[in-house]
């Protein structure tokens, strides 16, 4: 929620100073994973504990990165929170998958958002979030730095072979132009077909080269 909060202020309000607050709370709770290098990454729990652990989500990292991204661009960066951001990038480019097509870092996540009832206390409110991973994916690896990082740590292959992987996750997933959130069971989202087709149109200005 914090990420999507963010990225909304830094379009609609850019002088808002709960822009640095939201990035600096985002900053300082990422997570480490010890699967990958102990690089920081994110999950779906910004206030995790010892008794309630949270776990590295790759859709979470993904929408993170974006959000920093954009935040330095408004706002520039500091030391810690680009080092923040290029750990996230690191962590998405350190899938041990030789290929991506069905490795769990482009499946699509569902996660709960409980509050207090505002009328009845002892009741809460469930809210399902989805996230459209691969979406996700494809717009964090297009981010400059991303792309700064796999020329300049020699990861170049890694970057290229999980993009190409993601936007074709991205594809399976849409019939004529219309995607579905696994299969016709959830429905047609309109906000699935919106992200789905930000991240083809991003794929494809990155993919044109101008003839000389």
């Amino acid at each position: 929620m914090v990420t999507t909060v963010l990225r909304g202020l830094l379009r609609a309000a850019p002088n808002s100073p709960a822009i640095a607050r939201l990035r600096d709370e985002l900053v300082d709770r990422t997570i480490t994973d010890p699967a990958r290098e102990h690089r920081r990454c994110w999950g779906p729990s910004l206030r995790a504990s010892a008794a309630h652990p949270t776990r590295p989500s790759p859709a979470h990292t993904a929408q993170a990165v974006v959000a920093l991204d954009r935040a330095a661009r408004v706002l520039g960066e500091d030391a810690n929170t680009r080092a923040a951001r290029e750990d996230g990038i690191r962590w998405l480019l350190s899938c041990p998958m030789p290929e991506h097509r069905t490795c769990a870092d482009l499946i699509n996540t569902q996660e709960e958002v409980r509050r207090p009832h505002p009328q009845d206390s002892w009741r809460q409110e469930v809210l399902f979030v989805r996230h459209f991973t691969a979406a996700w994916m494809v717009r964090a690896l297009l981010t400059p730095g991303a792309w700064e990082i796999a020329a300049a740590e020699d990861r170049e292959d890694a970057w290229r072979t999980l993009l190409a992987d993601a936007v074709s996750g991205v594809l399976r997933q849409q019939d004529d132009g219309i995607w579905n959130w696994d299969g016709h069971d959830l429905g047609r989202p309109l906000w699935m077909t919106y992200q789905g087709l930000s991240a083809l149109r991003a794929h494809a200005v990155w993919m044109y080269q101008p003839e000389a």
